[in-house]
């Protein structure tokens, strides 16, 4: 199984979300407190994903390709998280929440006991899925994006 990166640059989507700073455009602006408004990367991501929340992982659990699997070695497509949602922005209001991250979408394990900041969708049969590493944001770089997020809901 190969591990590729996205081809597409979101270089500056990433930048924004992971430190919650960004660069003014023209479809940005400022609150009426001085801080600035989300950026059009950031809205774009909010725009398509179905879920936006705050968890905290509590469970991790191997996605298994039985296929690729062979006696001795098991093929692991990626991982199904479960976590508690301290927070939701967007998306139905609920306690529990499990995703799904493959390999193929970020090669990088989020880590049980941290939190992280997650841009949802829902794939082809309804259950909620990360399209890249950057759609899980650890807490430490999440928090100027959060700020950003009570704002802009608020507002």
């Amino acid at each position: 199984m190969a591990l590729h990166a996205d081809p597409v640059d979101t270089e500056a989507s990433s930048a924004a979300l992971a430190s919650g700073s960004h660069q003014s455009d023209a479809e940005s602006g400022t609150y009426e407190d001085g801080s600035e408004s989300l950026d059009s990367a950031v809205q774009d991501r909010i725009a398509t994903s179905e879920l936006v929340a705050q968890v905290k992982i509590t469970g991790v659990h191997r996605m298994i390709d039985n296929a690729l699997s062979e006696p001795g070695m098991v093929a692991i497509l990626g991982y199904v998280y479960s976590g508690v949602a301290e927070k939701i922005w967007k998306g139905a209001p609920t306690n529990v929440v499990a995703f799904r991250l493959t390999l193929d979408d970020c090669d990088r394990k989020l880590e049980r006991g941290e939190h992280y900041l997650i841009f949802a969708k829902a794939d082809t049969q309804g259950r909620l899925q990360l399209a890249s590493c950057e759609a899980a944001v650890a807490g430490a770089d999440a928090a100027g994006l959060l700020g950003q997020l009570d704002r802009y809901y608020q507002g």
